[in-house]
């Protein structure tokens, strides 16, 4: 066997394999056997037709296809071998250039490779935001008007007020093609003046329009929306709205006293407060770190040579897609009708907006994977147990959980959890040790690697392994 290497650009490698005769000859006679044990030839036991019968019946060349797949089958792991290749997948047949004997073209996806650049110079502050007061005090305020009873009142709405109304939006100029109606009759309830940073619908500020306006009194207007509007078919369109109220109530609100804080099953008024700063810090911490890993491993990937093929993308961008999907499904809607809603198209809608978070999501992780084998991260197995415990009660509280019980044995379940739970620190772990010298922070000497943390170009542990596969077939 004889093979000519030829490097690709997109970190594949393409393979021109030719072969001898009596290779051939002898996966054409497993190719007869193959199809007189697939298919029942009259007079004969299935696989034990001759040569001739079978080639009567189905055609040399017939016979000489199966063949060649038979050959490349064999050999791919051999290929690999001689090659010198570790694949990322299985490898592709491009082109079949000569029968017999066969010579043939294929292209293999290589495992993703990383060149770190040096992480260690790599300067961020780690500042978490505070938690304040004021911070608390607008916690208060919403619980007082979740537990607040609304009273009709006969008069003009005023701030503090919960309304009720019916609204009818039309583009006041639709391009060419483009439905003029946005909204018809679509109900719609405010308290004017408050929450409208969290719930800006149908734009910040709709609520100060019905200040004044008493029960079944009408108005028009026109809003003109910001270009980086979250709506995206209206940015930066005019719209005429017509909104009717159909009731105005007085919010009757709770003292924020200790017999409130009993209503909400606690002790006190102060331990209410702590809780709410305990709640409040956890998600500050949450939110900054995500921002804050989020951009020290943009500055790594900057700094670091990443290489792929197009088929760890490709997975990639399915996994992204799937869980994107996942998560309509838990607000009831689908990705046809999330595309309709924003007039996308499935194609567009991949190539603008899953694709980039795909290729962030699979350079940061290979990123951190590498930073992992460099810094010889290891896990605790007291800290991997307690993990996996907290991971496995958190999947059997959750909706599905009979569903996955059906799907997958216990002991699939626990391995599956086992892994994840390991993926889960390892990389907060690796965040820990890039944060501490990203934030000038003392490292234990028991911790520090034996290496200078730079690395050569070596494979990366790929997001999704299929070098068994790849080691299979071709």
């Amino acid at each position: 066997m004889k093979f000519e290497k030829k490097n690709l650009e997109n970190h594949q490698v393409e393979l021109t394999v030719e072969t001898d005769v009596e290779l051939f000859t002898k996966s054409k006679a497993q190719a007869a056997r193959a199809i007189s044990r697939d298919a029942k030839i009259a007079g004969f036991r299935p696989g034990k037709a001759p040569y001739d019968v079978v080639k009567r019946i189905y055609g040399e060349d017939y016979i000489e296809e199966r063949a060649v797949d038979l050959m490349i089958n064999d050999l791919y792991p051999q290929i690999l071998k001689e090659a010198e290749l570790k694949p990322y997948g299985p490898g592709k047949l491009d082109e079949i250039i000569e029968k017999n004997p066969p010579k043939f073209k294929l292209t293999i996806p290589l495992e993703p490779t990383v060149k770190l650049g040096d992480y260690k110079t790599i300067k961020m502050p780690y500042k978490l935001p505070e938690t304040t007061e004021k911070d608390i005090e607008v916690v208060l305020k919403n619980l007082q008007t979740n537990y607040a009873t609304a009273e009709e009142v006969e008069r003009k709405a005023e701030k503090g007020d919960l309304v009720y109304a019916k609204i009818d939006a039309q583009l006041a100029k639709p391009d060419k093609d483009q439905d003029t109606q946005i909204l018809k009759d679509t109900p719609h309830q405010v308290i004017l003046g408050e929450n409208e940073e969290e719930n800006p619908f149908p734009f910040k500020g709709f609520g100060d329009h019905l200040i004044g306006l008493a029960k079944g009194e009408q108005k028009e207007f026109t809003f003109k929306y910001p270009k980086d509007s979250s709506f995206e078919r209206l940015q930066g369109k005019d719209v005429n709205f017509n909104v009717k109220v159909e009731s105005v109530k007085k919010l009757v609100k709770p003292e924020l006293n200790d017999d409130f804080a009993k209503t909400l099953g606690l002790d006190d008024l102060a331990t209410v407060k702590e809780s709410i700063q305990l709640q409040l810090e956890n998600e500050k911490k949450n939110d900054y770190d995500n921002g804050y890993y989020n951009d020290l491993l943009d500055k790594l990937v900057d700094k670091s040579t990443v290489s792929y093929p197009p088929l760890a993308l490709e997975d990639e961008i399915n996994d992204v897609l799937k869980n994107f999907e996942q998560n309509l499904a838990k607000q009831n809607l689908d990705l046809d009708t999330y595309l309709k809603i924003n007039t996308r198209e499935r194609e567009d809608f991949i190539e603008k907006d899953i694709k980039p978070a795909a290729k962030k999501r699979l350079e940061h992780s290979l990123v951190l994977d590498e930073i992992g084998r460099m810094e010889k991260i290891e896990l605790d197995q007291k800290e991997l147990h307690q993990e996996y415990t907290r991971s496995f009660m958190q999947m059997q509280s959750a909706p599905d959980f009979n569903k996955l019980q059906k799907q997958f044995t216990t002991r699939k379940l626990a391995n599956v959890t086992i892994m994840q739970a390991a993926s889960r620190l390892m990389n907060m772990k690796t965040l820990e040790r890039l944060k501490a010298y990203a934030n000038g922070e003392s490292i234990p000497a028991d911790e520090k690697p034996a290496a200078d943390g730079q690395s050569a170009e070596k494979p990366a542990k790929p997001a999704k392994s299929k070098k068994a596969a790849a080691e299979k077939k071709a």
